[in-house]
């Protein structure tokens, strides 16, 4: 085993994608915003409405929503549901109905990759590091015994009159951090469309997006995809949409370098090994911030040619980013994709 130094800055000040609200029309309204950190990530939510104290309470409630999804789902909060669910790894351990719905739904995802994601890989990414940000890059034995306890098919769930249960064999462990951000959008998203006072918002858990309603009368928004290679705050494309989700899995988003090879943390369950198929990033709009999520990084894991039959049942399009700065889109994406940045091309 061998340890390295992080070469690229981390989830906290970490951000895929952002939000260019477009000059327009109708009507002055109201917008509370707010930028803590949680799922250590900034969390961004702004809400715009006719009342700045119901506008800037939405905010509030939305935010509180954020921290309370990580306190069912965080794999490395030691108040969590799901850290103590891993911490009884072997043992049959009661579980809530959000939760077991949160792990099952992200089973039956990425049972479409043919074993290379799994609601499961608590077991690969924990050695490297991932989960706490304590990057190595583990021995070869180690690795594929670690692979080999990502199998969701030895998740069993059951149910007895209001209570469940689940029970994985000792070793596995539940990792959502690859929907988890998608899922908080998801909660957040509700909480604000349900008031009336809500005339459109956007809200931003690390790399996952959601626009919804209107900013000023208008209900185009433009969201801006992070330049792989620039800085935090430079993008080289925007996105026009209208009531979406939006999630960007990328190899810049973590990772570290041990003798001149730098690794990320996108892994590939089949292999155990960081995937390397020649894309950067991908972007993915969706009807759901967990679909967004977990098919941002399965589309990067299994490549655009394998992606394309998935991402239609999903209904999903998405923005494939090369290493070598072409850019490849779905068909749908056409027209509503501006490359501001001329190193760029697309395909």
């Amino acid at each position: 085993m061998k340890t390295g130094k992080i070469t690229a800055a981390l989830a906290a000040g970490f951000v895929a994608l952002c939000v260019i609200l477009c000059s327009c029309s109708s009507g002055k309204t109201e917008n509370a915003d707010s930028a803590p950190v949680v799922m250590g990530s900034i969390v961004s939510v702004d809400v715009y409405g006719s009342d700045k104290r119901e506008t800037a309470k939405l905010r509030d409630n939305a935010v509180e929503e954020v921290k309370r999804v990580d306190l069912v789902i965080s794999k490395n909060n030691e108040q969590s549901e799901l850290y103590k669910i891993n911490q009884n790894s072997g043992k049959e351990n009661k579980i809530s109905g959000e939760l077991l719905d949160y792990i099952l739904e992200t089973s039956e995802i990425y049972s479409l990759s043919n074993g290379r994601l799994s609601a499961t890989s608590g077991a690969l990414t924990e050695i490297w590091g991932i989960d706490t940000e304590q990057f190595r890059l583990p021995e070869k034995d180690e690795i594929k015994t670690a692979a080999s306890l990502c199998d969701d098919s030895e998740i069993t769930v059951t149910e007895e009159d209001m209570s469940s249960t689940v029970f994985v064999p000792e070793g596995q462990l539940f990792n959502l951090g690859s929907v988890g951000k998608g899922i908080a959008c998801d909660r957040a998203a509700q909480v604000i469309s349900q008031s009336e006072s809500c005339e459109g918002a956007v809200i931003s858990v690390g790399g996952s997006v959601a626009v919804f309603g209107k900013h000023d009368g208008n209900s185009v928004w433009k969201v801006g995809i992070r330049d792989p290679y620039g800085k935090s705050n430079e993008i080289f494309a925007s996105l026009s949409v209208e009531n979406s989700f939006i999630s960007t899995s990328g190899n810049y988003e973590k990772k570290f370098e041990i003798d001149g090879k730098t690794y990320h943390h996108i892994l590939d369950l089949s292999t155990g090994y960081p995937v390397e198929n020649g894309l950067c990033a991908v972007t993915v709009i969706a009807k759901s911030g967990f679909e967004s999520d977990a098919l941002s990084t399965m589309c990067y894991v299994l490549g655009e040619k394998e992606s394309a039959k998935i991402l239609k049942m999903y209904d999903a399009q998405a923005v494939f980013i090369y290493s070598d700065k072409k850019v490849s889109v779905t068909d749908a994406l056409k027209g509503k994709i501006e490359i501001s940045n001329p190193d760029y091309t697309l395909k």
